[in-house]
């Protein structure tokens, strides 16, 4: 997926936004995905963390951003988009399909879309497709999308035309869905989560990007981030290949918990967190637990923006 198929879901989840009222629903992912992204912006905004990390972004001015974005977009992209689906299979950007569910001013959005000078409308069943250009300006590329309003504030969006169509499909109920077990990560069910990601055959997609040295043995991910109780909470389970790939799997894990523990003198915070991190390995699963009060977790990610900026203005 490249950044010009993601831009909005981009927008909403870095500006702390909200696809479907609520947890992931299986039954309006495709049955042929292999992955899938969930962000729960209602779980979100009402977790503690949601709530420090509003207040800074009040301080730092970006609220007014926001409220511009309304202005431009018809809706809030905190206050009125509930939740962002993400899915598709295997890493092509055209075979991806992002679906967000918000209140917006249906006529002001899709006048947007027609201004554009690539706008064209395609007719598929009772759904008008709506096709055009999106440039991004920091990289100067150029992506042709497809997008459509489906089941009343559901958008539709993909860089594929025919991804697009078959997650109509997929919504109308005249083509197969994931909800008889395409993916069974626990992580899908976990309580108080806000960001969630599933993904099966993970092996064979990292060496299509070349990455296999990291996931070669790894069958599925499951990973859920969230709050419950008022304690931020991370999961995240690997399925390896074999007892032999899980056990190694847990060794590299275990060496970089141990390397970050040593940051202690340059990064205190870093080696405090590490000390709550939970590995376990049983037959060919891998599982990582980390929780810690939200305030904590909400500082040192703080702190790690604001090393990454002032490393920025001194590249610059």
């Amino acid at each position: 997926m490249r950044r010009s198929m993601l831009t909005l879901m981009v927008v909403v989840f870095l500006s702390t936004v909200p696809v479907f009222a609520g947890p992931l629903m299986k039954q309006q992912v495709s049955a042929t995905a292999n992955w899938v992204v969930h962000l729960d912006y209602e779980q979100f905004r009402n977790a503690q963390i949601g709530h420090l990390i509003r207040q800074e972004m009040a301080k730092l001015g970006i609220e007014e951003k926001l409220n511009d974005f309304a202005t431009v977009f018809s809706f809030h992209p905190i206050d009125d988009v509930r939740d962002v689906t993400v899915y598709g299979n295997g890493p092509d950007r055209e075979e991806a399909v992002v679906l967000i569910d918000a209140n917006f001013d249906e006529e002001k959005l899709l006048a947007l879309v027609r201004l554009n000078e690539h706008h064209e409308e395609i007719e598929y069943g009772d759904i008008t497709l709506h096709r055009w250009l999106h440039e991004d300006e920091k990289s100067g590329e150029s992506q042709m999308m497809y997008g459509c309003l489906c089941n009343g504030n559901l958008v539709v969006m993909s860089a594929g035309l025919d991804a697009a169509t078959q997650a109509v499909d997929v919504l109308k109920g005249s083509a197969s869905n994931a909800a008889s077990g395409v993916f069974d990560q626990a992580e899908l069910n976990a309580q108080g989560a806000f960001f969630q990601v599933a993904a099966n055959g993970v092996a064979q997609m990292a060496q299509e990007q070349g990455k296999a040295a990291g996931f070669g043995q790894t069958d599925a991910i499951g990973l859920a981030i969230g709050e419950a109780e008022g304690t931020f909470y991370i999961d995240l389970g690997l399925l390896a290949k074999s007892e032999e790939a899980a056990s190694n799997i847990n060794k590299i894990l275990e060496g970089i918990i141990a390397l970050a523990a040593l940051a202690g003198e340059e990064q205190p915070k870093l080696a405090e967190l590490v000390q709550k991190v939970q590995l376990s390995c049983q037959d060919n699963a891998v599982q990582i637990h980390f929780e810690s009060d939200s305030e904590s977790v909400f500082q040192f990610l703080k702190e790690q923006a604001e090393k990454r900026k002032q490393q920025q203005s001194q590249e610059n």
